[in-house]
């Protein structure tokens, strides 16, 4: 065994991995993957009274597609877009949404 190097390696939980391939934004699979990881923290990212009002149904290179239950809490949301990027955005770590559409349409 002289002269060879014994690997220092250290096992990886799978979980670990596959987070890791899917929150790279180059896999094809992280975008769902992003969406559903905002959709279920979505209250603990927007806070408890946003979160019963709306959720995140759909996602399209930069654009964030966001339920609301009414009109009028569609209205109120508008006034918070700026600050619903930026506590998204630092959710996720790296600038995900540029911009967000808000929907009374649960499909996206």
């Amino acid at each position: 065994m002289s002269g060879t190097k014994k690997r220092n390696s250290e096992l990886v939980p799978i979980a670990k991995v596959l987070q890791s391939l899917l929150s790279n934004s180059k896999s094809k699979l992280s975008d769902p993957y992003l969406r559903w990881r905002l959709w279920r923290f979505w209250d603990k990212v927007v806070g408890p009274s946003l979160g019963a009002t709306s959720e995140p149904v759909g996602y399209e290179r930069g654009r964030l597609y966001i339920w609301v239950s009414s009109s009028a809490r569609m209205q109120e949301m508008r006034f918070f877009e700026d600050d619903l990027k930026i506590k998204i955005n630092t959710y996720m770590g790296f600038e995900w949404v540029k911009n967000i559409r808000f929907t009374l349409d649960k499909k996206g």
